[in-house]
């Protein structure tokens, strides 16, 4: 600090503007989660987020909020995890994972007081604010941020841990946690230091997965939530193979899997019967032409996958943009979803529950502040927005935005270009003078700049 002391001036010149173009009393768009909707909240002079919730009495909300951090943002609004209040007298303090158990009576969060990312597990009980830290986990005693996960109820536990050099490697079920003696069973390791382990739980509830990869080659492995009570031996979906990745979901009794199994340069979307070492059994998915949705071609690129009871929902790339496409299991056909700008960012928000009619996305462009839009699954024109985020001092108004292409050096290959630029230097542009450019670009192992 001593050594930047004369830059004082302008650092407190540069925050406040910042801060200027920031919202800080605001909150995420509510998700819905069995029987409530979930969200966020964050407030004016504070540094951490409020965990927050309120009664779902409809599958459609509004909110009606005047602004201040003092109202709630909805009806019956219960903070059940102010992470400034555990903030208080830490030097450091990172929440990771926040988990309502399945009957919604309790949460189970991760949290890091030292700032060594050693984080302990807690459970706190939503209805009478106990909070329990378990802070005994297994033989091991470094958590893993992201892999704290419920069972089939409220009665199991699972959990990650990390090697001496902070790679998650091992997963843990514990069983009966509230009880003085808890029992903690190892399910899976992986001893192989060039892969990264992590673990989730299908959006369906029906099968935990421990998934671990390298750069080039994965293999996920699962356990039933409805056998977890007396099986602990997990089955593999598909022995790893070199250079073959995959990742996995469950739905409608199958796999849905995306792979670039036959070195394809991009990832296919596959179906099998959900049973162990099932790879012999991968089908293309196909719509109802029997074309394959996503055959793993450079036309279009696949990155993630949500297995909904009436639908499949994709997200990938074509043309160098996000797309994300909407498969119906009824009619076999797919769409992508279409926006009116020509260059922009979109992806899916969470989703808890497979049962649904619609989807929420998060949109936003080069000129479009982030806004989050519920979409009809049967009917993309159906669309909502339900939040638009505040940029103070804003006027999108002033500029524009446009969509290029330019061939490399070799004369073939496309490069798509974003152009955002105010109005008032694009009219100096057409009367023919010229302005500066600030050019950027990065593309690399699969991440690029966005729209």
């Amino acid at each position: 600090q001593s050594m930047t002391s004369h830059l004082k001036g302008l650092q407190d010149s540069l925050y406040d503007e910042f801060l200027s173009s920031i919202q800080e009393t605001d909150y995420t768009t509510p998700r819905s989660r069995e029987g409530f909707w979930y969200y966020t909240r964050t407030f004016k002079g504070e540094s951490y987020s409020a965990y927050c919730r309120a009664p779902k009495t409809s599958d459609t909300f509004s909110i009606n909020w005047d602004g201040t951090k003092e109202s709630p943002i909805m009806p019956g609004e219960e903070v059940y995890l102010n992470v400034n209040e555990l903030a208080k007298d830490k030097s450091y303090c990172s929440v990771g994972r926040v988990k309502p158990s399945p009957s919604q009576t309790y949460i189970a969060y991760a949290v890091d007081f030292s700032g060594d990312e050693k984080y302990e597990m807690h459970v706190r009980n939503l209805e009478t604010g106990e909070d329990v830290a378990l802070t005994e986990v297994g033989i091991d005693d470094l958590l893993e941020i992201d892999g704290l996960l419920w069972g089939k109820d409220d009665d199991t536990l699972y959990y990650m841990t990390m090697d001496e050099f902070h790679r998650p490697y091992r997963l843990y079920q514990r069983k009966d946690w509230k009880s003085d003696a808890p029992t903690d069973t190892l399910l899976k390791e992986e001893l192989d230091d060039l892969f990264w382990c992590s673990s989730y739980k299908s959006l369906d509830g029906k099968y935990i997965f421990f998934d671990t990869a390298s750069k080039e080659t994965s293999e996920v492995w699962y356990l039933s939530t409805e056998d977890e009570s007396s099986v602990t031996e997990m089955k593999c979906v598909a022995k790893r193979r070199n250079k073959v990745l995959y990742e996995v979901e469950h739905g409608d009794d199958s796999w849905y899997v995306w792979t670039n199994v036959d070195g394809s340069p991009n990832m296919k979307l596959m179906s099998s019967p959900a049973t162990a070492d099932s790879a012999a059994n991968w089908e293309l998915v196909e719509d109802a032409n029997g074309t394959p949705l996503f055959d793993g071609s450079l036309a279009k690129s696949l990155d993630s996958v949500t297995v909904l009871n009436t639908h499949v929902v994709i997200e990938g790339r074509e043309g160098g943009i996000p797309r994300v496409w909407v498969y119906s299991k009824e009619t076999k056909n797919m769409k992508m979803l279409s926006f009116d700008e020509a260059a922009y960012d979109v992806g899916m928000l969470a989703h808890f529950e497979a049962d649904t009619k619609s989807i929420a996305v998060s949109y936003d462009s080069l000129v479009t502040p982030p806004s989050s839009i519920e979409i009809s699954l049967d009917d993309d024109s159906q669309r909502t927005v339900l939040k638009t985020k505040a940029v103070p001092g804003y006027d999108k108004g002033s500029y524009g935005c446009d969509r290029m292409e330019v061939l490399s050096r070799d004369g073939e290959t496309k490069i798509p270009i974003s152009v955002v630029y105010s109005n008032e230097t694009m009219e100096k542009v057409k009367a023919g003078e010229r302005v500066p450019v600030h050019l950027y670009g990065y593309g690399s192992h699969g991440a690029g700049c966005g729209g």
